[in-house]
């Protein structure tokens, strides 16, 4: 177990270290804030709620569909049943 611990931190120093030297030698962007503006924001919050309500509507939808089938067959199975007697 000590082995592993050892390997994990090993690794967490080379990934740092080469972020760093990245950095450092400006062959990548490094800053940490983000470029969205605002409304960019705003609209991928707003398509998100809409994409959710939109999947737990035709989830709603099939399940009352669902329901409804059930219903008339265990109708039309118990009219069948009387017909029969």
């Amino acid at each position: 177990m000590e082995c592993f611990e050892e390997l994990k931190d090993s690794i967490g120093d080379l990934l740092i270290n080469s972020q760093k030297s990245c950095c450092e030698s400006k062959q990548i962007f490094c800053e940490s804030s983000s470029n969205l503006s605002g409304g960019a924001i705003a609209g991928i919050v707003i398509g998100s709620i809409v994409g959710v309500g939109i999947i737990v509507a035709l989830i709603v939808v099939i399940l009352l569909k669902n329901k409804s089938f059930r219903n008339q067959s265990k109708k039309l199975e118990s009219d069948s049943q009387i017909q029969m007697k």
